[in-house]
This record gives structure tokens, sequence and C-alpha cells, in this order.
């Protein structure tokens, strides 16, 4: 019976994402339609695959973000997307997705920069090119963990964002996510509809960040995740994050 579910929205949630991402790259040149397009493609394939998507909190609009997400599932990219509802933006990515068909061509279209695992030259050039994309005022999305958790837990943190918002004093702000390894682990291609709930913290300031160490602004990161993500109960000293 699962893999009849799972096969039902499978159909549904690419056929949404089939003509949602054509529309995009063919028919819409304008920058400004791209983005909101994006965010109205998101929210469809989303709902066509059945996860039901909450927002707790606001994406501040009159800035722009590093902005940092756990990452528990295939479908973490259109949560993205949806949570900042047309405002510019782009992410930094396996250099692999970039040759997947229709996909690839999707993520060119919004520049997507592409880093390349276990290249230290290619990585810092991307995070460069990220770096250039911040300062002309467009936000900026990672996954610290570099890579889908197979347990549900949070993994180790990357050093590579951190990198870049202490070159370019972007403030970050970090997303929670949490139901998304249920509703799809990595190990396993059923899909489990029901709600993922997104959780968005507070501004990491630049002049927090400057006054702590690397290690001490990725531990603050990985509190904040872990919190808004529902793997760790608030405590006393987190109510001010969220």
């Amino acid at each position: 019976m699962q893999a009849i579910v799972s096969a039902w929205y499978w159909f549904w949630g690419f056929l949404a994402f089939l003509l949602g991402a054509l529309m995009i790259v063919v028919l819409l040149p304008f920058e400004s339609l791209r983005f909101r397009s994006a965010a109205w493609l998101s929210w469809t394939v989303l709902w066509a695959l059945g996860a039901r998507l909450k927002i707790e909190g606001k994406y501040p609009r009159e800035r722009c973000f590093i902005f940092m997400m756990n990452h528990s599932t295939f479908v973490d990219t259109f949560i993205m997307t949806a949570v900042l509802g047309g405002r510019r933006f782009t992410a930094v990515m396996a250099e692999e997705q970039m040759h997947y068909p229709i996909w690839g061509a999707l993520l060119r279209r919004f520049k997507v920069i592409a880093i390349r695992r276990r290249d230290p030259n290619a990585a810092r050039a991307a995070i460069n090119m990220a770096e250039d994309r911040i300062k002309s005022g467009i936000n900026v999305g990672i996954m610290p963990e570099g890579t889908r958790t197979l347990t549900g837990k949070l993994g180790p943190l990357k050093k590579g964002g951190f990198h870049m918002a202490v070159n370019t004093g972007a403030p970050i702000l970090v997303v929670g996510i949490e139901g998304g390894f249920k509703f799809k682990r990595k190990t396993s291609w059923h899909i489990q509809p029901g709600p993922i709930t997104v959780r968005i913290g507070k501004p990491i300031e630049p002049e927090t960040y400057a006054q702590l160490s690397m290690e001490a602004v990725m531990e603050e990161v990985r509190q904040q995740l872990l919190v808004l993500s529902g793997e760790r109960e608030p405590e006393a000293e987190d109510f001010d994050l969220i």
C-alpha cells in the first residue's frame, strides 16, 4: 500500500515540477517574474508530493542574508525557495546536480553556485562566487552539513559558508526544518505525506560573529539548528533565538 501511495505522489510531484520548470526555463526571461514563479513552483511541487508546509516566523525582507538550513530531505531546495517567497536568491549546491536534465537547466537560470566536493581549490572558487552574489544583493542559501542526513540527526557542519559570512559581513539567518526526514529519507524512495514545519531563527549579526572564533559561530548556528529543527528542546537561553 505504501508503494502505491508513494508512486501516486511521485507522479504528481514530477508532473508539477516538469511543467513549472519548463515554464521558468523557456518562458520567463525576466528576473522578477522568475523568482516569484520559483516560489509558486516550490509550493506547488511540495503540495503535489504530499508535503504540507508550515512556516513559523518571517524571513526579513529588508536585508540580504546567508541563510543556513539543515539538510533532511530531497525537497529542501523547494522548501528554501518557498520560504524566500519571491526574493532574489541563489544557493551553493553539489556540482553533480547541474548535470541532471531540466533540473540542471533550472539551477543555471538561478545562477546556482556549483561546488566540487573533495576539491579544495574549486571549493574556494565557489565561495568567491557566492561572495560576489551576496555583495550584489542576492540571498545565498547553504546547507552547511553538505549532504543529507542518513539518521534524521544533524550532521557535522562544514566551514565554507562561515568563511563566506566572515568575508562578506553578511548576517546569517538560520532556518530549521522538522518533519523532512520522516517525509522522505535518503535511503528509501517511499514518501510519507504529511506536515513539514519550517522555523526561522534570529539573525546572527556580523557585529556578533566578528567577536567570535569560527568554531564559536559554527556552534551558535548548530545550536539554533538543533532547536529550530525540533531535535533539541529549547532551553531558557534559547527563547530569544526564535
